[in-house]
């Protein structure tokens, strides 16, 4: 990992988008999750086992993945940017908390970590997602007792 300065815009346009794209899942925003990818993304872990292709294919997978929550609320920690020219490679941990819907006491959460690769978008400091790796650490089930 450098520490050049220079990187410094980079790396904070990657975590925007980052958080954009996870306050866009906890509200629904299909529009704004899409607005995260490109329109030639490779997606894997996520709904399937095998690599699936598309922009629109991961915004209408996460659409169906969320149909069973009430409410999600997704935490990005530690993050780890390297970058490759125009190119960057960055793992993002996740906290993810799912609330079923029609049953708020019964709580799903996700620990996992987002494998992204990222290209530059333009001349700017803008990127967009073309690679993303769910890599589920562990997840864990509970019910509040009334």
């Amino acid at each position: 990992m450098s520490n050049d300065l220079g990187q410094v815009p980079d790396r904070l346009a990657i975590m925007d988008l980052l958080i954009r794209y996870a306050r866009a899942v906890d509200s629904h925003d299909f529009e704004g999750i899409r607005s995260c990818f490109a329109d030639d993304l490779v997606f894997v872990n996520i709904g399937s086992p095998d690599a699936q292709h598309g922009g629109d294919t991961y915004t209408e997978t996460i659409r169906r993945l969320l149909k069973p929550f009430g409410a999600t609320q997704h935490l990005l920690g530690n993050q780890v940017v390297e970058f490759d020219g125009n190119v960057a490679h960055v793992e993002t941990d996740l906290q993810a908390t799912h609330f079923m819907a029609g049953d708020p006491d019964t709580i799903t959460t996700l620990w996992a970590t987002y494998v992204d690769e990222m290209r530059r978008v333009g001349d700017g400091h803008e990127w967009t997602i073309t690679h993303r790796d769910l890599r589920t650490r562990g997840t864990q089930r509970t019910t509040n007792a009334a």
